[in-house]
């Protein structure tokens, strides 16, 4: 069946009629009545073959022939001329014009049939020739994508894969030129693949870079069907003319990226590039922009899987490859290997003064620092978000210790980003091989162990042992035990009494948590909590404390029970990182309990972290109506500053200046210090860990507000805190501090010495107290108003003289009296120089000379007011 309608073009209605009558039966037939009509249908109809009468009004037959030979639509359909004009010269000039036939009138049926036919047959050859030319190209297209596919498959790396695909277009696909352009980083234009004649010229790969340059740009198909034409491309196309190609084809590579690159293609003849075939090469092209893509997937993410991103070091995978080289290496010759794992500390503190951004600069930084030359051949690698890891081999009796002063010192250096200079510090942890292990894994697992150490001993950095490994282990199964203990809820709470030194009642406690383990027993607070503030659970026990206790207490209240301000201790993690305002105000809440009957304790080193984002939780303490205890204090920073900054309502003495308090002037002058600096700010003072007396009756004489220890009481279960304050449980308090006149103080180890001195001294009306140690002395003095103190002997032994410096430092307005021999006195002026004398006798003094100066020094003696 014929593709196109007989199109029959003449002026006369009987010639159509007559060319009807012979063909209308046999083909499907169109007319037109003049030229322009002809081309009319010509172009509508797209037949295949034209019947065309020469003699025409308007536009004649040979015009009407130039005209469809002209266009492109029609160029290749063939035409016959059916006139009445039959000299030689007529059928010439039909020739002329591009006829297959000339026919002249009036026509014989059969010869019109005859040459019809003929023409036709050689249409559809033509057509059958074309067709199979075009399978033919197809055929080589699906042969280019099935050998670009193939070698996909076979090939991993990215310019090798495009070189075969141009060599695949030119061999199998027919054409004479292929190219592949990438767009580079700077803009420019990288020829990446090639294959044909001519294709390393540098003209013609500049012409080539024309086109690339321009698909690029746009991103759209270049399509060339006739280079003559020039088009848009007058250079490149003249140029592809020049070496014998009549069509070309820019297709760009589209990746989800944008346009990467474009690839050219040349072909021997012209319109070789039609809407299938088109179709075909964007498959072509879709494939190479898939594999390229697959392909740098694939090479990141094999870098990936040795390379740290962000550093470019290599990861933890590759250094422990690495590293079981080195080992290797120092096995066979004998010698011995390293491992430093490197903890940059407080880094979250770079994170947040400079940003997220600014911290991976500062990561890249040290990394680069790392990587230079460190003084010795070293593998470094970054094994986590703060880490870094240093291997190398060593001597078998080599210590690394100059490497680990250098590495402290490159990160130790200042990094300047985005105009904030940053300071680092580092810890390190450091195994040996073969001392500390055989293998890769188990090296850098007692490296890390060793840096954990650091920061128990205090040390940058630290050997592992044997004994650490133990140590960590411990710790780690105590680490599973507490979160069991979170899950189950092993906890309970004590209540330690704050004493009031005024009337001797209970006037608060401190909550102290206790974890009751079913196999351990009673865990002390000591071995778990700094494990949690390690872990961070700290932070939900902290919750959970505060909710036990508000829960308690409101219990307490509905009962009908007296109740007294419970405070509980806030860790700095829980302080920090948590929403701690809104745990304590929902627990009061949930209760219905007045904030007035929860207090929190703070510590030094937790509000000096960051002290106005402290003042602004503490302001909103206040405003929730809780009462802040700074506890504590004087083991920190002991800022004044900072301390009249916030909203204190109470200070803490800690234990560790309450212990010798009695017997250390240190110690007592801080106490007395602390006591006398509270009260000007206008603070309550507590003295935790008091367990003597003396301790008491030396803390109450210098004014201070409350006392917590085991002089009163350790800490104990709620039910039996809850009686002692039900019951009105009080400390004993003598009613009156003033000093009771008349009390003397003997200090010497022989009691016949203080015998005869009581004799002595019978029916002066003296109050005689007797100590024989300087210990003993201290603590007489704390429970004892005392005016006059007589050491004996000065020289004798250092007991005596520490008990009269410390008499001297700590109660400044007691008279002291030395009794000293002869080999004494340089003993004695030194004293007397110190202002720690009032007066010294020597021997062998007399009864009624001691007795006098004794009297005149109780005349003497003026107390000093405690502040």
């Amino acid at each position: 069946m014929l593709p196109g309608p007989i199109l029959i073009v003449d002026d006369e209605p009987s010639n159509l009629a007559v060319l009807k009558q012979i063909l209308g039966d046999t083909y499907t037939l169109v007319f037109a009545r003049n030229g322009a009509d002809g081309l009319a249908a010509a172009r509508k109809h797209r037949p295949t073959l034209v019947l065309l009468d020469v003699q025409m009004p308007g536009m004649d037959g040979y015009s009407v022939c130039r005209s469809l030979k002209n266009d492109p639509l029609t160029e290749n359909t063939p035409v016959i001329f059916v006139s009445s004009m039959g000299e030689v010269g007529d059928e010439a000039a039909g020739f002329a014009c591009g006829a297959v036939d000339y026919l002249t009138k009036p026509v014989s049926p059969a010869i019109v049939h005859a040459r019809v036919r003929t023409h036709l047959s050689l249409v559809r050859a033509a057509a059958l020739e074309l067709e199979q030319a075009k399978t033919a190209r197809l055929s080589r297209i699906h042969a280019v994508l099935s050998g670009t596919n193939s070698a996909i498959v076979r090939i991993r790396q990215p310019q090798p894969l495009l070189q075969e695909a141009c060599r695949i277009a030119v061999a199998h696909g027919g054409f004479g030129l292929a190219w592949i352009g990438m767009a580079g980083a700077d803009g420019q234009i990288s020829i990446a693949a090639t294959e044909g004649a001519d294709a390393g010229q540098a003209d013609l790969q500049q012409s080539a870079a024309e086109v690339i340059r321009h698909i690029l740009k746009s991103g759209a198909t270049v399509v060339c069907n006739d280079v003559r034409s020039g088009g848009a491309f007058p250079h490149s196309c003249a140029d592809a003319l020049a070496r014998g190609f009549e069509s070309m084809v820019g297709l760009p590579l589209h990746s989800p990226r944008g346009v990467i690159g474009a690839m050219l293609l040349y072909a021997q003849a012209a319109g070789s590039f039609d809407e299938e075939e088109m179709k075909l090469l964007g498959e072509l092209a879709g494939d190479i922009v898939f594999a390229q893509d697959a392909i740098a997937n694939e090479q990141r993410a094999n870098y990936l899987s040795y390379y740290d991103a962000l550093t470019g070091l290599p990861n933890m995978g590759l250094f422990l490859d690495r590293l079981e080289q080195i080992e290797q290496n120092a096995f066979h010759s004998g010698g011995g290997a390293f491992v430093i794992v490197l903890n940059l500390e407080r880094f979250k503190q770079v994170n947040d003064t400079v940003g997220r951004h600014g911290g991976d600069e500062v990561l890249r930084v040290i990394a680069a620092r790392l990587g230079a030359d460190l003084g010795r051949q070293c593998t470094v690698a970054r094994v986590g978000a703060d880490n870094f890891a240093v291997a190398g081999e060593r001597g078998i009796d080599e210590n690394v210790n100059t490497l680990c002063a250098t590495l402290l010192k490159v990160v130790n250096e200042p990094i300047t980003v985005h105009g904030t200079t940053v300071q680092l510090a580092a810890r390190l942890g450091v195994s040996v091989y073969p001392a500390d292990a055989s293998d890769s894994e188990s090296l850098f697992k007692n490296a890390e162990a060793a840096l954990k150490q650091t920061k128990a001993v205090l040390a940058r950095f630290q050997y592992y042992s044997q004994e650490l490994n133990e140590r960590l282990a411990q710790k780690a199964e105590l680490e599973r035990l507490l979160k069991e203990a979170v899950d189950m809820g092993q906890f309970t709470m004590f209540y330690q009494p704050k004493v009031d030194l005024r009337t001797g009642q209970i006037g608060g406690a401190e909550a102290l948590i206790r974890w009751q383990h079913p196999v351990m027993g009673t865990v002390s607070p000591d071995r778990f909590i700094p494990l949690a503030e390690e872990t961070g659970m700290v932070v939900p026990i902290g919750d959970w404390v505060i909710q036990a206790v508000c829960a308690q207490q409101a219990q307490w209240q509905r009962e009908g029970q007296r109740i007294v301000p419970i405070a509980v201790n806030l860790s700095a993690l829980q302080f920090r990182e948590s929403n701690v305002l809104q745990t304590i105000s929902g627990a009061l809440e949930q209760h219905g309990l007045d904030p007035r009957w929860l207090e929190v304790e703070l510590t030094e080193s937790l509000v000096m972290h960051d002290p106005e984002a402290a003042q602004q939780t503490m302001r909103q303490f206040g405003e929730l109506g809780l009462r802040i205890s700074l506890d504590d204090f004087g083991t920190g920073y002991s800022s004044l500053a900072y301390l009249k900054r916030f909203p204190f309502h109470y200070v803490k003495i800690d234990r560790a200046f309450v212990t010798e308090l009695t017997n250390n002037p240190d110690d007592a002058a801080i106490a007395t210090a602390i006591i006398a600096m509270a009260h000007s700010l206008r603070m309550s003072v507590i003295a935790e860990g008091v367990e003597t007396e003396a301790q008491m009756q030396f803390l109450r004489s210098r004014h201070c507000d409350y006392l917590q220890g085991f002089y009163f009481s350790r800490p104990v279960p709620a039910e039996k805190f809850n009686k002692m304050v039900q019951d009105g449980n009080q400390l004993a308090l003598s009613s009156d501090l003033s000093r009771p006149p008349h009390t003397l103080l003997v200090i010497d180890d022989d009691e016949t010495f203080q015998s005869g001195m009581q004799r002595t001294l019978r029916g002066e009306g003296y109050r005689i107290l007797c100590a024989t140690s300087a210990v003993q002395a201290m603590e007489l003095l704390a429970l004892h108003p005392v005016q006059v103190i007589v050491f004996n002997q000065l020289g004798k032994g250092f007991d005596r003289k520490s008990a009269l410096s410390a008499a001297a430092r700590m109660y400044p307005d007691t008279m002291r009296i030395v009794l000293s021999g002869q080999g004494e006195l340089h003993a004695v002026l030194e004293a007397v120089n110190r202002g720690e004398i009032y007066r010294f006798l020597t021997q062998p003094w007399d009864e009624d000379i001691l007795k006098l100066t004794i009297r005149e020094a109780f005349q003497r003696y003026k107390p000093v007011e405690a502040s």
